[in-house]
């Protein structure tokens, strides 16, 4: 009896395992999907940093996109509407970067150093040239304010735009309530560029009212002291441009900055077709020099600079004040 029931359970087992077989030759042939095939036209990089990203990393990358910005063709942002400032085909920081207006700032802070020291000084020649360059800061400040870049103290650079405009307006006069005025705001310029926050919780609008920032007259006075005594010898030859050429690039871009300032809303004579002409003829001979000396062209660079002395010249046959 018990082999018969073993036979029985051998026997189970062997059909069972002939009916899988059989089941399984029958069965139809599951389809898989056939394996890419790659060409050399793949988009595919042994370095994607080096070989796949194209252009300049943006220096505002920790910045939103401005409201407004649509993508253009080529995959690009297309620029804002209404940005201020700049001429044609920027902003601030095609005409000034953000070094330069650093750079030049510490080098007025310089200056006044030396300009306000005693009410007797003040009283003499010092207003004036606190005047001029209280009227420069006012114009950096209102330009860093409104810079669509990073820019070193742009957070404060609307208001201290407002107080050094307001100051070097009353330096028309040296007088003593004057010279203490010109010392409160040298002391908050030795601040801010020693890293402190002397206009913390005060505010103002980015967008500066020009005709309230910057009078034309020690505007013009700062051109001159750059155009003739440093700007027009270091185009005399081409060793003086190889020499200064730092020294070059960062005057020009500031005389660029401020022929685009002049030329704005509310500045005097800025209604007049022709004044804004010889404004344009600054700036843009200005941004030639850049050019020039970003590609070492001298032949450029002299050539700029005798457009930008007859535009001088020819407008204050006619606006000079």
């Amino acid at each position: 009896m018990r082999h018969y029931l073993l036979a029985l359970l051998v026997a189970a087992i062997v059909l069972s395992g002939l009916a899988a077989l059989a089941q399984t030759k029958s069965a139809k042939p599951v389809k898989r999907a056939q394996p890419p095939k790659f060409t050399k036209s793949d988009t595919f990089y042994a370095d994607a940093f080096k070989e796949g990203l194209v252009g300049e990393r943006p220096a505002n990358l920790s910045q939103a996109a401005a409201p407004g910005a649509t993508a253009a063709a080529g995959g690009t942002s297309a620029p804002a509407s209404g940005s201020s400032g700049g001429g044609a085909g920027g902003g601030w920081s095609a005409l000034i970067s953000a070094s330069t207006i650093e750079d030049t700032i510490k080098a007025v802070k310089l200056q006044v150093d030396q300009e306000v020291t005693t009410p007797s000084d003040f009283a003499g020649k010092g207003h004036k040239l606190a005047r001029r360059d209280y009227t420069l800061l006012a114009t950096l400040f209102g330009i860093a304010g409104e810079y669509e870049a990073d820019v070193r103290w742009k957070k404060d650079s609307p208001v201290a735009r407002d107080v050094f405009a307001r100051s070097a307006n009353n330096f028309k006069v040296g007088t003593p309530q004057a010279y203490q005025e010109a010392k409160v705001r040298k002391e908050e310029l030795n601040d801010l560029v020693g890293g402190s926050s002397p206009y913390a919780g005060k505010e103002a609008d980015a967008k500066a009212p020009w005709g309230q920032v910057a009078s034309r007259a020690p505007l013009m006075q700062h051109i001159e002291t750059v155009w003739e005594p440093r700007l027009k010898p270091s185009l005399a030859d081409k060793n003086q441009f190889a020499a200064n050429s730092d020294k070059i690039l960062r005057d020009a871009e500031v005389l660029a900055a401020i022929g685009e300032v002049l030329a704005k809303d509310g500045m005097q004579d800025a209604d007049a077709a022709e004044y804004k002409a010889f404004c344009a003829r600054l700036r843009d001979s200005a941004k030639a020099i850049i050019e020039a000396v970003k590609t070492k062209n001298y032949e450029q660079a002299a050539s700029a600079g005798s457009a930008m002395g007859k535009a001088c010249a020819e407008c204050h046959e006619n606006y000079r004040s």
